[in-house]
């Protein structure tokens, strides 16, 4: 009985923890992960009250986890333990933070599959022009290499702003207004011609709007008949994350397009071009021949 008690005090400071991050505008999936990792340290702890854990706790659930999941995982759930012993602080429910001096766990990041700028030239030059579909893939593919956006984020677009050279998408972060090129303001405005869209939805298939299914068989499609691997929809996030490195785009600006809050995912995304890009950056800047 006691240990049912405790357990209910307990989920009442990661209701209040959930509600606050709620207030500050989290996502929901990362609100729910958070609490998830907050209340697995109370299972493994008998549910502790919360100004009794210790440090040893913390480490004793981080070895637990260890056990079970990833590296990036355990990393994971370290940041949001710190999360939940700063709202306490706060609250003045706890002193000081438990998880404060615990290192996080070091992780090296796995390089995820990109395209490349000459397969994404390939994938460009496989779009049948003569056909209306053709057109619509070419530009479909244009807008996701130069605006880096989510497939949820794609399908969602409306006609683009021409003036003021964007468009506006919804996704996991919420609705954000997206830069676009000239490239793909040609490219969207030849498709919205040949389909005859003058509103709604952007992008249309045989059966009405583009959904991210359609996308994601497109570009398989399109990947076979260019001979290019099929490395998903989401590939092209990452190659525009890259090609923005390459060009010189500053990091706060890439985070802005890209709709990040920090330099994590951005780092996560450039993993598997680093070397060229240090190459690169190093020609331009060497030391040496700075002399």
């Amino acid at each position: 009985m006691e240990n049912t008690d405790k357990a209910v005090d307990y989920v009442i400071y990661l209701d209040s923890f959930a509600l606050s991050l709620k207030v500050e505008g989290l996502r929901p999936h990362t609100i729910s992960c958070y609490v998830r990792d907050a209340r697995r340290l109370g299972e493994l702890t008998g549910w502790v009250t919360p100004s009794k854990l210790t440090s040893g706790h913390v480490r004793s659930y981080i070895d637990w986890l260890s056990e079970r999941v990833a590296p990036p995982t355990v990393t994971s759930a370290q940041l949001g333990l710190r999360r939940f012993f700063r709202f306490l602080v706060d609250e003045q429910d706890i002193a000081s933070d438990p998880s404060a001096k615990i290192k996080l766990v070091r992780f090296r990041v796995a390089p995820q599959p990109t395209y490349s700028p000459s397969e994404i030239s390939q994938l460009l030059a496989s779009c049948d022009q003569s056909t209306a579909n053709g057109v619509r893939d070419r530009a479909i593919v244009t807008v996701l290499f130069d605006t880096g956006v989510r497939v949820g984020e794609l399908v969602s677009m409306t006609l683009p702003d021409r003036i003021n050279r964007t468009v506006t998408v919804e996704g996991k972060t919420g609705i954000r207004i997206v830069p676009l090129g000239d490239t793909s303001l040609v490219e969207i405005q030849r498709y919205q011609r040949r389909w005859r869209l003058a509103s709604g939805p952007l992008w249309r298939g045989k059966k009405g709007i583009l959904n991210e299914s359609g996308v994601f068989q497109m570009i398989r499609r399109l990947s076979g008949r260019a001979a290019v691997e099929f490395k998903g929809v989401h590939a092209f996030r990452r190659a525009a994350a890259a090609q923005m490195k390459r060009l010189g785009m500053n990091d706060s600006d890439i985070l802005e397009v890209m709709g990040w809050k920090d330099v994590t995912m951005l780092r996560r995304y450039t993993a598997a071009v680093a070397s060229e890009l240090a190459q690169s950056a190093h020609t331009k800047f060497s030391p040496g021949d700075s002399l």
